[in-house]
């Protein structure tokens, strides 16, 4: 399983999902402003299933992936060849 982050702002008027245990950062090593306190720490197998518990805790409903899921070509697991294009079951990147 991968790890995504959540993060806010001070105010908590904005929040941010991204790949990883840290705060996000620019290119200088500095906390972007609008990811300065840590929400929740999700564990997934991929972005999509990521979002989708996201969406979910942040009350905004269910996640819309982009494009149809199709079968993975090497294991014929359904994934989201139009989002992340990786495959849950097999890891495969398409």
């Amino acid at each position: 399983m991968k790890v995504y982050t959540a993060w806010t702002d001070a105010r908590g008027s904005t929040a941010s999902l991204v790949g990883g245990e840290g705060p996000p950062q620019d290119n200088a090593g500095n906390k972007l402003p609008d990811c300065e306190v840590f929400l929740w720490r999700i564990e997934a197998a991929t972005w999509e299933e990521a979002c989708a518990i996201y969406h979910l805790r942040m009350g905004h409903g269910y996640y819309k992936a982009n494009g149809p899921a199709k079968p993975c070509p090497k294991c014929n697991s359904m994934f989201y060849p139009e989002g992340s294009g990786e495959c849950w079951r097999c890891g495969k990147i398409c």
